[in-house]
C-alpha cells in the first residue's frame, strides 16, 4: 500500500471512529437530569428587593416579569432567560443549568444585565433545591445562597442572600415564580 493510500485509509478508520463513538455518546439522559423538568416552561416572576439591599436606606421594590426555560443541548441543559420590570428600570439574566456527573452536582451560571455574574453548584433534596456559590457584584466577589422550594408543580417560592463571608449573608431578594399554562392554539375551522 503506498503512502496516500496508508493516509487515505488511516483517515477513513479515524472518521469511523468517531462516527461511532458519537453514537454511542448519545447518553440518555439520567434521573438527575430529568429532575430539570421543572425548571421548563414559560414563569410569571413575582420579585421584591429588601430595604436596604440596594445600599444603605434604600428602600424595598418590587418587579415583576417572565423567566422563558427551555431544553439546550439535546436535553442534557437547559436555559433560561428573564425579564424583570419595577417600573422603568428593566433587569435581565440568562442562565444555563445543568448536571455535572463528575461532580455529582447542578451547575448555574448566569450573566445579567448590570453585568453581574454568578456561578453556583445545587443539590436537590425532596422538593428545595439549594445553590451555593459566588457572586461578582460592582467588581466585589460576595457568597450566595439561593434556595428553590416548589409549592406545587407548577411554583415554587424562592430567597437569594449574600454576604461578603458564608456567615454574614443576608437575604436581599425573595419572590415566587409560577408557571403560565400553556395554551394550544385554536383548531383552524376548515373553509367552506
Amino acid at each position: 500500500m503506498s503512502g496516500p493510500q496508508r493516509l487515505v485509509s488511516f483517515v477513513l478508520a479515524c472518521a469511523s471512529s468517531v462516527i461511532v463513538a458519537g453514537g454511542q455518546s448519545q447518553a440518555t439522559r439520567g434521573p438527575e437530569v430529568q429532575k430539570l423538568a421543572v425548571m421548563v416552561g414559560r414563569f410569571t416572576v413575582e420579585d421584591e428587593v429588601k430595604a436596604g439591599a440596594m445600599g444603605p436606606n434604600s428602600p424595598a421594590m418590587k418587579y415583576a416579569g417572565t423567566d422563558d426555560c427551555r431544553w439546550a443541548a439535546s436535553g442534557f441543559a437547559v436555559i433560561c432567560t428573564a425579564v424583570l420590570h419595577m417600573g422603568a428600570r428593566k433587569y435581565t439574566e440568562t442562565s444555563f443549568i445543568y448536571y455535572d456527573p463528575t461532580a455529582k452536582t447542578y451547575q448555574y451560571h448566569a450573566v445579567d444585565s448590570s453585568g453581574e455574574i454568578e456561578n453556583k453548584s445545587g443539590t436537590m433534596s425532596g422538593d428545595t433545591w439549594t445553590w451555593l456559590g459566588e457572586s461578582t457584584i460592582a467588581g466585589k466577589l460576595y457568597h450566595t445562597r439561593y434556595i428553590m422550594k416548589f409549592v406545587s408543580k407548577d411554583s415554587f417560592e424562592y430567597t437569594d442572600e449574600s454576604g461578603e463571608s458564608e456567615n454574614s449573608m443576608k437575604v436581599f431578594v425573595s419572590g415566587k415564580e409560577t408557571r403560565v399554562a400553556t395554551t394550544k392554539p385554536a383548531a383552524s375551522q376548515p373553509t367552506q
